[in-house]
């Protein structure tokens, strides 16, 4: 309605408003009001003058803003629409090449299937019994009176059923692709198999001793809250980690409902990946302060160790205070 009421009150007939535009005056540069310019910053969107412009990837940047930059305090606030889809379009646009997120999903799906078709005769070749869910999933008795450590990565390719291996690749199609494209393959799968882990060892710490636990939903549950972390420290940064930061809070609140209101799923597996997967991006992100893209660096090594200390600890931990049988 306002640029209605604009071009009607010109009187100019049809393309009144049109006149009107290009007859209006030019911004001003901020820092000289005297001087009329046609560019604004790339980044704060605010009106700048030639001698105010300093050549960016994308436009020109003011004073401020390239202040803000060489001075290593992070990021400048992002307004404009194009700052905004080059820190989210990436997740949508894929990565181009080999995608990780789709050999999680084909590795899964093999272990389902040689499970189904031939799980027995592969457990007989090696000397067990069962089938390959027998072998493979966690039990912590297992883990810590037998020493199958093993089962700590292998349940994480193991599910119960049709319906739940659907479901948890339904899942990881849709939040990994975006994932993996925003922070690179590696600190993806650093993200993945540390939450996946992570949920292991809360599994063995809080889990009945010969309760088995299957499932991918540990590492899912920690690209969920890897995600939500990325979204909160960049909420103020762009509209879309705002809405970002809705949708997965929404998300991982329900899933935790669905997760204590039916027996027979492990919370254990699902809060213990949510927070390795939170743990992981706020190291890689330095607490906002860092973009996770661009080159694999000391931070991220550093943020691996941490990450991988702190689940060996709590495995050796729980290991060396296991309960001795019998168990009720």
């Amino acid at each position: 309605m306002a640029d209605g009421d604009r071009t009607n009150s010109t009187g100019g007939g049809d393309f009144g408003g049109i006149s009107g535009l290009e007859d209006a005056p030019l911004p001003t540069c901020y820092r000289h009001p005297d001087r009329e310019t046609g560019v604004s910053c790339s980044n704060c969107g605010r009106p700048i003058c030639p001698d105010c412009m300093t050549p960016a990837p994308v436009g020109f940047r003011c004073p401020v803003c390239m202040g803000e930059q060489r001075q290593g305090t992070g990021r400048a606030r992002v307004i404009t629409r194009q700052q905004t889809r080059s820190r989210w379009q990436s997740g949508f646009a894929g990565s181009g090449g080999l995608s990780v997120t789709k050999v999680l999903i084909a590795i899964n799906a093999i272990m389902f299937f040689a499970d189904l078709l031939f799980g027995p005769r592969i457990v007989a070749a090696l000397g067990r019994a069962g089938s390959l869910a027998d072998l493979t999933a966690l039990v912590p008795a297992a883990v810590a009176n037998d020493g199958e450590y093993w089962r700590l990565v292998t349940s994480m390719f193991v599910h119960a059923g049709m319906f739940h291996i659907l479901m948890n690749m339904w899942a990881l199609w849709v939040v990994g692709e975006f994932l993996e494209t925003t922070v690179g393959r590696w600190r993806f799968l650093i993200i993945y198999f540390g939450a996946g882990l992570a949920g292991s060892a809360l599994v063995l710490i809080a889990s009945h001793p010969l309760v088995p636990t299957v499932g991918a939903s540990g590492a899912i549950f920690g690209l969920f809250g890897a995600l939500l972390v990325y979204s909160y420290f960049n909420r103020g940064r762009d509209f879309m980690a705002q809405q970002m930061l809705r949708s997965m809070g929404f998300i991982i609140v329900i899933n935790l409902v669905f997760t204590f209101a039916f027996p027979g799923i492990s919370w254990q597996g699902h809060i213990g990946g949510l927070l390795g997967g939170a743990v992981a991006m706020a190291g890689f992100t330095l607490f906002g302060r860092r973009d996770p893209r661009g080159r694999f660096d000391s931070v991220d090594v550093m943020t691996l160790i941490g990450l991988a200390v702190v689940i060996v600890v709590a495995i050796a931990w729980r290991v060396a205070n296991f309960p001795a049988p019998p168990y009720l």
